[in-house]
């Protein structure tokens, strides 16, 4: 037997809540910010995510889930360039999650879950591009991942102000190094962000 309907709907409202007061105040964004801007009490809240970190892992799973719907409507061929600017700019656009994840008592194991779920997706997306020229055949699903790992260095190191910059110039090196020739060169518009 399935959820019921109010539960699902309240579940949801939190999690884009939570998206909304952590891109506004940061990561650190008190909890109860979340349940008001949700229109539920702080007993709702703290039934469906327990602690800060449960909250994290729904927005990043949400995330991955919403990444994937979009990247099922992108062209097989750049479908990976899409997938790394919208993620770059979730990371810009929040910073300081993957800490909350990374420093939780059991974040490890729902970033393992979680990034499995986005590794699928990437590695979908590379193998798409592979077979259509646009990425370069040695790449790999690593080469990839470590664009995001110099993201949250730079965002980590970079005085928020210059961040933004600094990041966008970072994923043009690194698309720079991981596609063809051809498809480097090619005219690029980022998408907005999911």
């Amino acid at each position: 037997m399935g959820e019921r309907s109010d539960v699902v709907r309240n579940r949801a409202r939190l999690v884009a809540a939570a998206e909304d007061v952590f891109r506004e105040l940061g990561a650190a964004a008190p909890l109860d910010q979340v349940a008001t801007r949700a229109g539920v009490g702080r007993a709702t809240l703290y039934r469906h995510f327990p602690d800060r970190a449960a909250l994290v892992a729904a927005v990043y799973s949400h995330r991955v889930s919403t990444l994937a719907a979009r990247a099922a409507t992108l062209p097989p061929a750049t479908r990976l360039v899409h997938l790394v600017l919208d993620i770059t700019e979730l990371q810009l656009d929040t910073p300081g999650l993957l800490t909350v994840l990374r420093t939780a008592t059991d974040g490890t194991a729902r970033l393992t879950e979680i990034g499995g779920r986005a590794r699928a997706l990437l590695g979908s997306a590379l193998a798409a591009a592979q077979s259509h020229g646009s990425v370069r055949e040695d790449v790999t699903l690593e080469d990839v991942l470590l664009t995001f790992a110099m993201v949250e260095g730079v965002i980590a190191l970079e005085p928020p102000q210059a961040a933004a910059r600094a990041v966008r110039r970072t994923v043009e090196l690194m698309l720079r190094a991981l596609l063809t020739e051809d498809a480097a060169t090619a005219p690029r518009h980022a998408p907005p962000p999911p």
